[in-house]
């Protein structure tokens, strides 16, 4: 029997989640593997609010609504209506894609026959950050049969209306998009004002303020001065997301350790000498732990307070907070330095992975097993910095950009 997923009873916040689980899925570096994927959504949704792992430009932000505003210039209402927004974002996919820069395209591979559409992933960013201000109060509370396609998502949502001050569509949209995933200056000045004034006291935007622009190549946000630099409660947040990710890398070590020993004593090859290579990563982990003065002053006890208030869940997952805080008092007392050795810790690894994964474990399942990639969950966590930096940099671009097309953009 083929398997699937469906969505039987669920807000529009759950099936943004189950994109974003997806997308997860998809990259092997990045699965929740040991079950605390509320932890790092919550800090993720605290650093930056309206965000996910599924967006690609900023952009994005504008072209939803102007899809909307063409369909309903048109008096069209209902599935009529949900059937033109389709067709106009299918028409955007292909103009985009007629341009020269691609570069986070949604559907540069899939073509203009994606599933998953901009007005879906872009959905949740747009309420929080008031450009779509008007909502169905009963839709979150609505029964989606499975299956649900995305039309009746876009009928869901058509009764909303947007921001008046809404920069216009250019010139021939959608069948041409100037400038691409650029941003123009007024646009880019809209975005920053509206984030401002919608998700203040965040590192999101702390970082849109026009000295704090974001490096290129950073690879987490605390890797930015800006961000270390940051006013409370910003700047507090930012340090415990720093010291839960190296933390807790070193548990997604551990687990990848484990597997490698199983995969080398199963007399599989295809990864060569992954024991080697997790052993030595546990090492550099350790180190850079020991050179962590922060850890041994770490205030958890408020990191908690700030994750369960984002999320209250978190307050009733008992194992996952169990784990992580056993785990934690390993790093924070220097007990995980012999990680790769220490009983105990590998038992409540390997334990904490069978109990969230049952089955599908690879401690326990010789045929997921043999399909391990070599590295499963084993990135370090970085809150969805690739995809907010990329967001960050097109707004500042645009803010300080001499379109040359851009006078006659908007005519």
């Amino acid at each position: 029997m083929a398997s699937g997923l469906s969505w039987l009873d669920s807000s529009r916040d759950d099936q943004q989640r189950m994109r974003e689980l997806l997308k997860l899925f998809s990259d092997t570096e990045s699965r929740d593997e040991l079950g605390i994927g509320q932890v790092r959504d919550a800090f993720s949704d605290l650093l930056f609010p309206g965000t996910s792992v599924i967006q690609t430009r900023a952009r994005y932000l504008l072209i939803v609504p102007w899809c909307y505003q063409e369909a309903q210039r048109r008096g069209l209402r209902g599935e009529r209506l949900a059937a033109q927004v389709e067709r106009n974002e299918r028409k955007v996919i292909d103009a985009l894609l007629r341009g020269d820069d691609t570069e986070g395209v949604i559907g540069r591979r899939a073509g203009v026959g994606v599933r998953t559409l901009p007005s879906s992933i872009y959905a949740a960013a747009l309420l929080r950050y008031g450009i779509r201000t008007g909502d169905d109060n009963t839709e979150s509370d609505r029964r989606l049969a499975a299956g649900l396609v995305e039309a009746d998502e876009l009928t869901e949502r058509s009764s909303g209306t947007w921001h008046p001050t809404l920069p216009a569509a250019p010139g021939k949209f959608p069948n041409e998009v100037v400038g691409g995933l650029r941003l123009h200056p007024d646009e880019a000045r809209w975005l920053r004002e509206r984030i401002l004034a919608a998700a203040p006291s965040t590192l999101l935007a702390y970082l849109l303020e026009p000295e704090h622009r974001p490096g290129s190549d950073s690879e987490a946000p605390w890797n930015e001065s800006a961000a270390l630099a940051a006013p409370e409660p910003i700047g507090s947040l930012v340090r415990d997301a720093a010291l839960f990710s190296l933390a807790i890398h070193g548990a997604a070590l551990l687990y990848n350790l484990l597997i490698a020993e199983r995969y080398e004593k199963a007399g599989l090859t295809e990864h060569e000498q992954p024991v080697a290579f997790y052993r030595d990563a546990l090492l550099g982990w350790s180190d850079r732990v020991t050179a962590e003065h922060g850890l041994k002053a770490w205030d958890r006890s408020g990191m908690w307070g700030r994750l369960i208030q984002q999320n209250p869940r978190i307050a009733t997952n008992a194992a996952a907070r169990r784990f992580i805080d056993r785990w934690l008092d390993a790093v924070t007392s220097g007990a995980a330095g012999d990680a790769a050795t220490d009983q105990s810790l590998r038992n409540l690894v390997a334990e904490r992975e069978r109990s969230v994964k049952k089955g599908q474990s690879r401690l326990v399942n010789d045929k997921l097993l043999r399909t391990w990639s070599g590295a499963s969950g084993s990135r370090q966590l970085v809150f969805r910095w690739p995809q907010v930096r990329r967001i960050l940099t097109d707004i500042h671009d645009g803010c300080v950009a001499n379109l040359p097309e851009a006078a006659g953009a908007l005519a």
